[in-house]
């Protein structure tokens, strides 16, 4: 794991209805470095102000106070160019049932303006990666909660993201498709020194998975 930082957040606060009867402090003051090739984590209930910061590191919200950095430019004024080079996993992202794996990999692509052959050449490695190369004419419909996540993650790489952020990417799957998830971050951090951000609710996701974490 390399030492730059490629992350970073100074008195970073969001509230919602701010001066009114009704505000809510969803982010306070926080402050933090997450350096290139490390998996962070972001634990806390749910309501503690993870995915606030997730949405504000990629642009879908502004912060009230403070300041954030991310691959050394400003998530308020150059967020064009940060979305270019980062990836999001939401919640609730979903995939094409309709598509098969490889269809989700190459349309997502596409999205980016990447040439054809490329996507092609990346797809390929990609299903291997999450072991769904025997599986890439299959229509996503016919997958479990794992595969289905397994063909999200490698769908975020296609545009090759040098961080990617994850939103309790093991929210909603079952115990063997949170298995198959958490294996594959982990062949992610250790083959590719990918940067992973990910919030979770779970102790143990935390324990196995992360270099380091923020509460």
């Amino acid at each position: 794991m390399q030492n730059d930082v490629v992350i970073r957040t100074e008195g970073l606060t969001k509230i919602f209805e701010e001066g009114k009867k009704h505000e809510v402090i969803a982010l306070d003051n926080v402050s933090l470095d997450i350096h290139r090739g490390e998996v962070f984590g972001l634990l806390g209930p749910n309501g503690a102000g993870k995915t606030t910061l997730i949405r504000i590191l990629v642009g879908l919200l502004t912060p009230t106070k403070g300041k954030a950095s991310v691959l050394d430019m400003d998530v308020v004024e150059d967020i064009d160019n940060i979305r270019e080079r980062v990836a999001l996993l939401p919640q609730e992202a979903g995939v094409y049932d309709r598509l098969t794996a490889r269809e989700n990999l190459v349309y997502y692509g596409g999205l980016y303006g990447i040439p054809e052959d490329v996507l092609n050449e990346r797809a390929d490695h990609l299903l291997d990666i999450v072991g769904l190369r025997k599986k890439e004419d299959y229509q996503v419909k016919s997958f479990s909660g794992g595969m289905k996540r397994k063909v999200l993650v490698a769908r975020a790489l296609i545009i090759e993201p040098e961080i990617i952020f994850m939103d309790e990417p093991t929210t909603g799957v079952d115990t063997v498709g949170a298995r198959v998830v958490r294996n594959l971050l982990k062949k992610l951090s250790s083959e590719r020194d990918q940067t992973i951000i990910l919030t979770t609710h779970d102790l143990s996701e935390v324990t196995e998975l992360c270099h380091r974490v923020g509460i």
